[in-house]
């Protein structure tokens, strides 16, 4: 009896596994496509207005809306997720689908800046690919060590970021106040961009290792309770996801061209 009980107990985890697994990654897959579409569609309108009508002003006001939706997002989804198994999906769909959207907006840019040079396009995105293949593998082998191990290292990840950021500006300052390029400072763009690259694939590696290997799912007894989890690995995913595309882009953007 016991060993019948032990694999029903394992094929109920493997079920659970499976169902949140597969519903994250839907999730981040229709985010993804959104912000593509929301993304080629601002790029055609950033595209007019800077060389057919000269509106530089309304694409500055844009870019700075598309990042206080992103910032607003992932502040109001930590305050959403807290209460994660009896919160509302409605209220935690509507934080990714504004992230996704602010995102989609700040993607425009990106994708009118390489309007004719679409080779520099399908090599980001042929390199984020690789790096997540290199992400989900190492996810998936970590073993409860490891995996613990890198989490404490990720615990203050964000404010690491945010410091990263920081110090991009420097440089920024002493061009403007100077009247320098900015090659003089490459190898300090790559350092920081590096950094940020490594952190970011710290992240999508332990949101591998965390949706394959939480034991927490063997309490799960409410859809709704199974729907949010799936959603909150999914918006985990996409946003280092997003963050490693955007440092990948910024690499090629800054050193891309000379």
């Amino acid at each position: 009896m016991e060993n019948v009980n032990i694999g029903q107990n394992y094929k109920v985890l493997s079920q659970k596994q499976g169902s949140i697994l597969a519903k994250s990654f839907l999730v981040t897959g229709i985010s993804f496509l959104l912000i593509s579409l929301i993304g080629y569609g601002f790029g055609v309108l950033f595209s007019k207005c800077v060389y057919e009508w000269h509106y530089t002003q309304i694409v500055s006001s844009l870019y700075i809306i598309s990042i206080l939706l992103v910032f607003i997002s992932i502040f109001g989804s930590v305050t959403a997720m807290r209460n994660l198994f009896t919160q509302k999906t409605s209220k935690i769909a509507f934080w990714i689908i504004l992230y996704s959207i602010g995102q989609g907006i700040g993607c425009g840019m990106l994708f009118s800046l390489f309007t004719e040079d679409s080779y520099s396009m399908i090599l980001i995105f042929g390199v984020c690919g690789a790096m997540f293949v290199l992400c989900a593998l190492v996810g998936y082998l970590l073993n409860m060590r490891a995996a613990f191990g890198l989490a404490k290292l990720l615990r203050y990840g964000w404010g690491a970021m945010m410091f990263l950021m920081l110090l991009m500006f420097i440089p920024m300052t002493v061009m403007l106040v100077s009247g320098t390029t900015m090659w003089g400072f490459q190898w300090y763009y790559w350092l920081i961009l590096g950094l940020s690259a490594l952190l970011f694939m710290g992240y999508i590696s332990y949101d591998v290792w965390m949706i394959t290997n939480t034991a927490q799912f063997l309490n799960i007894d409410n859809s709704r309770a199974e729907i949010n989890l799936a959603l909150y690995f999914g918006y985990k995913l996409l946003v280092d996801l997003m963050g490693l595309l955007w440092t990948v882009a910024t690499i090629f953007a800054r050193f891309g061209r000379r």
